[in-house]
């Protein structure tokens, strides 16, 4: 068997209503190159093992399937494992409830790299389908200017994500080089395995753009699914805990960058405005929220007059009541 000039990695895990689309999608790529589909199936309660046994069955040369144990190893386990498994020189990532709507995408993608060796992601643009009121969007990334990240590598692209100024990404539509992500790993495996951090794009893309540049490419490739995943999620607990998690992601990265205090204000000053907003609509998570803000302080942030008056709102229920929908038509008519 030819080896593989590159490995497409798919973890999945209870997503039977879409892992047929998605592996039908990587199989239908064409590409003058030799790749492999690399499935780690993490335990599902529902029909996912079994459709993923069909298709490896269906295409021994293609797929190599990697059950979990017989215990669910989570998100983060669960890709570092497939990721590891890979045998590819690029990385092509395919979540496993989206999937590639162009049979050109790799093709596209792995040239660019070849000919380009200061790039090590090249991403597209993409659809969004929206599962629940089935309507599908075009174009999601729209962005005006020019992109550091594109331009350069190093600590100027970690700081124009914190800072709010960069081309947004979505890991369905990446390939990226593996050795560079093996060196990541080595030196801060922790930031992809901790278990608080929910999530493991954020932490990419910024050990990315530190490493190489990016290139982008302005077509729907990809058709995204967007779900009760952990980033968008109907359950307004999970939510939370969500975004708690990407908070401890985001400080975590800028002590590891040593990211000044001004920018740092910047991103935290964001997030914590969701916290407090979030708190004032579901203030049984007016504890957490407050810790959030303590290590928020702890890690150099000032918090700004406005969100004083959250804070104490939060602490006072009554006052609260009467106050909050005086705020919030005061920014609206700001915004306006």
């Amino acid at each position: 068997m030819t080896s593989p000039l590159l490995s497409v990695c798919i973890v999945t895990y209870n997503q039977e209503f879409y892992i047929q689309r998605v592996l039908e999608s990587a199989i239908a790529q064409q590409t003058d190159f030799a790749y492999e589909i690399v499935v780690g199936e993490d335990c599902s309660s529902d029909g996912t093992l079994h459709i993923c046994q069909d298709f490896a069955k269906r295409y021994p040369e293609k797929i190599r399937l990697l059950p979990s144990p017989e215990h669910n190893l989570g998100l983060n386990q669960n890709f570092l494992r497939t990721f590891r498994a890979c045998q590819g020189e690029y990385i092509a990532y395919l979540e496993g409830d989206d999937s590639w709507i162009t049979s050109d995408k790799l093709q596209k993608q792995v040239n660019i790299l070849e000919e380009n060796p200061d790039v090590v992601l090249v991403h597209t643009n993409c659809k969004v389908w929206d599962v629940k009121h089935n309507t599908i969007s075009d174009h999601l990334i729209q962005y005006e200017g020019v992109c550091v990240r594109e331009k350069q590598s190093g600590i100027s692209g970690v700081i124009a994500e914190f800072e709010g100024h960069f081309r947004h990404i979505k890991t369905s539509t990446c390939v990226y080089r593996r050795a560079i992500l093996e060196k990541i790993l080595r030196d801060d495996e922790y930031a992809y395995s901790n278990k608080e951090f929910p999530a493991q794009d954020f932490q990419l893309f910024q050990d990315m753009a530190y490493n190489g540049r990016f290139a982008f490419i302005d077509e729907d490739t990809t058709m995204i699914a967007l779900t009760d995943s952990l980033s968008v999620n109907s359950d307004t607990s999970k939510q939370f805990h969500y975004r708690e998690g990407f908070n401890k992601i985001g400080i975590y990265y800028i002590n590891k960058y040593h990211i000044g205090r001004d920018v740092a204000q910047i991103w935290m000053q964001k997030e914590l405005h969701w916290h407090l907003n979030f708190g004032m609509h579901h203030p049984e998570h007016s504890a957490a929220i407050e810790q959030i803000m303590d290590v928020a302080r702890t890690n150099g942030y000032r918090v700004p007059l406005t969100q004083r008056l959250l804070l104490f709102l939060l602490r006072h229920p009554r006052i609260r009541s009467i106050v909050y929908p005086l705020y919030q038509k005061y920014y609206t008519i700001r915004e306006s």
